[in-house]
This record gives structure tokens, C-alpha cells and sequence, in this order.
């Protein structure tokens, strides 16, 4: 299976995730789940599995892939009536 195949199968999950979904906290691990199931282990920047935090009501954050040379792209925005919008790809 090409980079690119893999790449459009997690977009197409994570597309269907958080199209016109507000959520009460951001969904970290069924995102995660989702480029595991296609791609593998989230990382951080030393190789090891990722754990760690999202903090504040608006952010980016950037993750590797295992094996990949590839990241997830995750950003977050707190609404008004406390709920996230959520929109994250691979690249």
C-alpha cells in the first residue's frame, strides 16, 4: 500500500470524525486510533510512543507517524459554549 493510499484512508476517517461535529473535549484517542489502524504508533520527537497534553482553548500540534514520513496535524479552537471544533489531516 502507497504513502499516499495510507494517507487518504486515515483523511477520509478523520474527515468523517470531525465534519460538522462540536465535542465536549478534543477526541485524542480516536484519532490516534484511526492513524494506528492505517499507519501505525503516534510518536513524539525521540521515537516513543506520544504522552503528553493539549492545552488551551486554541492550538496546533504536530505528531509523528512511526515508520512514516508523515505527521498528524491536529488544531483546536474552544467555541463560546464551551465545545471544540476539531480539524486534523496527515501530511
Amino acid at each position: 500500500m502507497t504513502n499516499q493510499t495510507i494517507k487518504n484512508r486515515i483523511g477520509r476517517e478523520l474527515h468523517n470524525l470531525t465534519t460538522s461535529v462540536y465535542f465536549p473535549a478534543i477526541p485524542l484517542d480516536t484519532i490516534f486510533s484511526i492513524v494506528e489502524k492505517h499507519a501505525g504508533i503516534v510518536i513524539q520527537e525521540d521515537g516513543t510512543p506520544w504522552s503528553g497534553l493539549l492545552c488551551g482553548d486554541d492550538g496546533l500540534a504536530s505528531f509523528g507517524v512511526e515508520g512514516k514520513k508523515f505527521f498528524l496535524f491536529l488544531i483546536w479552537h474552544k467555541m463560546p459554549s464551551g465545545n471544540f471544533e476539531i480539524t486534523s489531516y496527515v501530511s
